[in-house]
């Protein structure tokens, strides 16, 4: 079993080298999405190479003929520690799409169709997935609450989430932040610029660091 194997990386990884990259940016995108109000940009790619990773330190760990060494016992709790983390990054991501999936999927749209800076929300799959649940809440919610109703009131709109007032604690991970306006809670009307050094924390408005959490360069706590 090899020490250090190594990692077929896609184009949109081409900046992460080790085994130990692709763990670290996966631990920062986890642990935004748990702490994050909203869904943010897809990381699938990153979830694929690190489960190709998972299967081949299995291959290795199982041709072992000594499986009662301590080494293979460290590997083993190293893989079920990533098996978790890929796994509940999924989870997370799917309860969000189940919360809201027609909001979900518009968002998808108008970040797919953004010509200046195209990010997509979601994978293939979580798009297939999220419009396969929305038809099916479609489907349920016509045969058990709409068909009963008035007709002037069965068209429901979509529920808008605001997250304008959601606040979030945030540390900066890179030097390149700049500063951050922020509402002035004393005047609504004014502003107020916070300098956001590295290593610095700060509880802000999710709104006010999204692009920076978005990009990897301020992590939630």
């Amino acid at each position: 079993m090899t020490d250090e194997p190594t990692i077929d990386m896609d184009d949109d990884y081409d900046d992460i080298t080790t085994p130990e990259e692709v763990l670290r940016k996966m631990t920062l995108m986890w642990q935004n999405e748990l702490c994050a109000p909203c869904l943010l940009p897809s990381q699938m790619e990153l979830v694929d190479i690190l489960l190709d990773q998972i299967q081949g330190m299995e291959d290795d760990i199982s041709r072992q003929r000594d499986k009662m060494q301590l080494r293979i016992s460290l590997h083993r709790s190293e893989l079920q520690r990533i098996s978790f983390l890929t796994s509940d990054y999924v989870r997370c991501r799917l309860r969000k799409i189940e919360a809201n999936p027609n909001n979900v999927i518009e968002e998808h749209n108008l970040r797919k169709n953004d010509v200046t800076n195209p990010i997509e929300l979601l994978s293939e799959t979580e798009l297939k997935f999220a419009e396969e649940y929305a038809l099916a809440e479609a489907e349920l919610f016509e045969k058990t609450v709409i068909e009963f109703m008035p007709v002037a009131l069965k068209k429901i709109p979509v529920p808008k989430p605001d997250h304008k007032n959601d606040m979030v604690y945030a540390k900066v991970l890179d030097d390149d932040v700049g500063n951050v306006t922020v509402t002035d809670w004393r005047d609504l009307n004014a502003e107020l610029v916070l300098e956001m050094e590295k290593s610095s924390c700060h509880l802000i408005p999710f709104e006010s660091v999204k692009p920076y959490v978005e990009e990897g360069k301020m992590q939630l706590l």
